[in-house]
């Protein structure tokens, strides 16, 4: 059953069952195996508040809408927009992107946290992350979770070191029962949830014996957010609708990609 929208407002999110279908979830495979297969031995990742070389892993897969068509077309995937659509309005721009795929048996875990006290170059609320379900995912191969209502009065919580070997290195620390309150969203393939830019969401180590794989895709209302496109580290594209500002590049649905970054 989905978790419709009038949950959103009241709770930060809300989810969407089947809205790709086993042909558009298996391409999503084929192409994300291909990643895989060509992963680096280093990667450059923001953790810990800060930039730094790592040993490459597949959680850290940041971006790679601008580079690779077949992402950047899923990020303007018409049933994709259209839940977007029912949460921000008509209007809308796609800021950034994100891969992440816990292998099985050591996938890192992500600690409790808001995405948008990340983005300085972001100004304004309404901002939404699709959690697009590339692999089945529950409980035992690490879920996301959230804790309803805790984007009520948009509150930038303050983050704290986890000091350990998680995604972010970096923790907004929860009571007991706000922790008590949390929901996994246990998603089969192809389904997507979407939750508020302040509400607080993590997910647990894979230690199952199966991957489990999500693509988040970041929007926000181009009419109400601002993107300081001179510090945003990726182009904003305008996906349906309209905006007023020229750095964005049309990539409404009957626009041709753009030319991709290399």
């Amino acid at each position: 059953m989905n978790v419709t929208p009038s949950n959103y407002t009241a709770e930060g999110y809300c989810v969407y069952k089947g809205v790709l279908n086993a042909e558009e979830i298996c391409a999503a495979k084929i192409e994300l195996d291909a990643m895989l297969a060509n992963l680096p031995a280093r990667q450059v990742v923001y953790k810990d508040g800060k930039h730094q070389e790592l040993d490459a892993r597949p959680e850290y897969l940041t971006e790679p809408h601008p580079k690779h068509p077949f992402w950047l077309e899923l990020c303007r995937h018409p049933r994709v927009l259209d839940a977007v659509q029912s949460i921000l309005g008509p209007d809308l721009i796609l800021i950034m992107s994100h891969l992440i795929v816990k292998r099985p048996g050591d996938g890192l875990p992500v600690a409790w946290h808001q995405d948008n006290t990340y983005w300085h170059s972001v100004q304004g609320t309404d901002v939404t992350t699709v959690w697009l379900a590339i692999d089945d995912t529950d409980r035992s191969n690490g879920c996301m979770q959230v804790i309803p209502c805790t984007h009520e009065g948009y509150p930038e919580m303050d983050k704290v070191s986890t000091g350990g070997d998680d995604l972010l290195g970096l923790a907004v620390e929860v009571t007991h029962e706000m922790e008590s309150a949390a929901v996994c969203l246990e998603m089969p393939a192809g389904s997507l949830s979407l939750h508020d830019s302040f509400v607080l969401h993590s997910s647990d180590s894979n230690t199952s014996g199966r991957r489990r794989a999500a693509y988040t895709m970041r929007y926000a209302n181009a009419r109400t957010v601002t993107i300081n496109t001179a510090e945003h580290w990726v182009p904003v594209y305008l996906v349906r609708g309209e905006a007023d500002n020229p750095d964005y590049i049309d990539l409404c649905p009957d626009q041709p990609l753009p030319e991709l970054i290399s």
